[in-house]
């Protein structure tokens, strides 16, 4: 008979697969489109596409369910892992195997993963506290706003001109994945609101609603535009990377959290971090460099 504990960790192995599935979804609708920026209209009406959206908040549900009781460290293995996964799902669904140096980069980022959850505890910063600046929000989602336009503009200031590092791949999953750590923070200061056992006001759940439909959507909407750029494995490792490195600068801009950036702890961080941004590089270039995975 499975205990709780068990049943947390089952939900957070299932959350992760379900999130490869509906990579590899979505990345399928993706490539019957036009190589053009896709209309929304052509991904809303795309049964995989939408199936992809649905299965991705399922794996979500999931994983915030098995997190509120797994300790972090095991929960990011486990996601670290699940990078290995999505490659095989690549080569099983979409046709498209890797290449020696995308599965190494793929085996960098997985060791980053890991190091990085083995010290996040003795990383934490404090907890939120119960009332946030706006003025505090306002600044870090500014910046995330403006830091994500810009990767935009150089992007279509670059045109079709060959590129070492801001690839269309590179570009739109990091796009991705700083407008998911807005969305990410806007639950965590829900989140705050509950714990601390506050009712939010009317005008605050309606901008905190606003701000995960919309920033989650685009995320979800930049990052189709990252597999039509490059391979599904690419795309979601350089997406992570960047809600890493949005959710680190808004908590420390935001909710006033620790970097966790001395002693022991702080250098095994930053030896993580420095292994998923090499591995995330190294998966920018060679993922864009790929074969075009099977849309049919």
């Amino acid at each position: 008979m499975l205990d709780w504990p068990a049943l947390r960790f089952i939900a957070i192995i299932l959350g992760t697969v379900l999130w490869d599935v509906a990579a590899v979804l979505q990345k399928k609708a993706v490539g019957r489109l036009p190589p053009s920026a896709p209309k929304l209209t052509s991904l809303f009406t795309s049964p995989l596409w939408m199936g992809g959206l649905l299965v991705s908040f399922a794996g979500w549900g999931l994983y915030v369910f098995g997190l509120d009781r797994v300790p972090v460290s095991a929960a990011r293995t486990i996601t670290g892992g699940s990078y290995v996964v999505l490659a095989l799902f690549s080569m099983a669904f979409l046709r498209t195997p890797l290449r020696v140096q995308e599965w190494a980069a793929v085996a960098v980022v997985t060791a980053g993963i890991v190091i990085l959850g083995l010290v996040e505890p003795a990383a934490q910063g404090p907890a939120a506290r119960d009332a946030v600046p706006v003025a505090r929000v306002l600044v870090g989602i500014g910046a995330i706003g403006a830091a994500s336009a810009c990767l935009y503009l150089v992007h279509r200031a670059l045109g079709k001109r060959p590129r070492r590092l801001l690839t269309p791949l590179m570009v739109f999953a990091a796009i991705s994945g700083l407008l998911t750590a807005v969305g990410d923070l806007t639950v965590k200061l829900l989140l705050s609101f509950t714990r601390a056992g506050q009712a939010p006001r009317l005008p605050v759940i309606i901008a905190c609603g606003a701000g995960l439909v919309a920033f989650y959507f685009t995320g979800f909407y930049m990052l189709s535009r990252a597999y039509q750029a490059g391979t599904v494995v690419g795309g979601i490792v350089i997406s992570d990377f960047f809600v890493r490195v949005g959710a680190i600068f808004l908590g420390a801009i935001v909710l006033s959290e620790s970097l966790g950036t001395t002693g022991f702890a702080g250098a095994l961080r930053g030896v993580g971090f420095l292994l998923v941004l090499g591995g995330s590089l190294l998966l920018g270039r060679f993922g864009a460099l790929a074969p075009k995975e099977d849309g049919a």
